[in-house]
């Protein structure tokens, strides 16, 4: 079987579509539908089925994208390995908000060393990654959760993440020493997407104190939350990290509330049976060292 029938079906379950696929190919839409066919015949099995005007992958269909991935990714390392170039190409996912400030950072360091393996980023939201991986449409992924062990999937922590209320500097209740539940009764508040870990226990902390507040600005990512909060429009949780240039400047504050703070782990995740080809290997290990 051509090594490009396997590359043609990893591409159209990355994009559940034929028409996106064969422009990303730049095939015809027709040679896809034919690759797709052959390999189906060849294995006797149904890949695909049309759900909700997407193209997803049967339990069939997902078996063979994890041998997929593995045969091109296998394929791209003997290249590597045998022509002695250091080439090579993995998909990471990874939520928009963890993107725009954890990730530049580590693929900055390693395109470095790696400047002709090519990376895809692909934004998945939630825990929509965990299927992303196991259909073989992502290679990697970067989440933040409060697991570290998920079944089927290996779990790197790559550092603590420290959660902290910010308002803006002249916000009222920094004047108070200690700022409790109670006192946040009246407040406007920023919040992520529904499906972020961070958002739960925002909700969770307010309902069980009987805070009443306002939600006047829902599924924001972080860097538009801090905007936000520069502006007076509100108080959010975020990861203390992202805030760091904004608090040494004075542009936002971190509110003293007494209360049990948030700490969730950063985690690179891949699912157990994914081949890992020399440049994700080397990916992996300048993300977390193997101490």
């Amino acid at each position: 079987m051509d090594i490009a029938f396997y590359k043609t079906l990893l591409e159209v379950a990355k994009w559940q579509n034929y028409t996106k696929a064969a422009d990303m190919l730049g095939y015809a839409q027709s040679s896809v539908t034919s690759q797709i066919q052959k390999l189906e015949q060849e294995y006797s099995i149904t890949i695909f089925e049309r759900m909700n005007k997407k193209m997803q992958p049967t339990s069939d269909g997902l078996e063979l994208l994890r041998y997929a991935s593995q045969i091109v990714s296998l394929f791209e390392e003997s290249k590597i390995t045998i022509s002695g170039a250091t080439n090579g190409s993995f998909t990471i996912g990874i939520k928009s908000t963890l993107a725009s400030y954890l990730l530049p950072n580590y693929l900055g360091a390693y395109k470095q060393k790696n400047p002709a393996v090519q990376i895809q980023i692909k934004e998945v939201a939630g825990m929509g990654l965990l299927q992303a991986l196991k259909a073989g449409e992502c290679d990697l992924g970067f989440m933040i959760t409060d697991q570290t062990d998920l079944p089927d999937y290996v779990c790197r922590t790559i550092r603590e993440e420290d959660y902290v209320w910010i308002a803006k500097p002249d916000h009222p209740l920094l004047a108070k020493a200690a700022v409790y539940p109670e006192d946040l009764n009246g407040e406007e508040m920023i919040m992520t997407s529904d499906n972020c870990t961070s958002r739960s226990y925002f909700e969770t902390m307010l309902r069980v104190n009987h805070v009443q507040y306002s939600k006047t600005y829902d599924n924001m990512n972080f860097e538009t939350i801090k905007r936000y909060v520069m502006h007076g429009l509100g108080i959010s949780l975020v990861p203390k990290t992202i805030i760091a240039p904004e608090f040494e400047n004075g542009q936002l504050a971190i509110l003293p509330l007494h209360y049990p703070s948030l700490v969730l782990k950063v985690q690179l995740v891949y699912h157990e049976k994914k081949y890992i080809s020399k440049a994700m290997r080397a990916f992996i290990q300048s993300v977390c060292p193997e101490r």
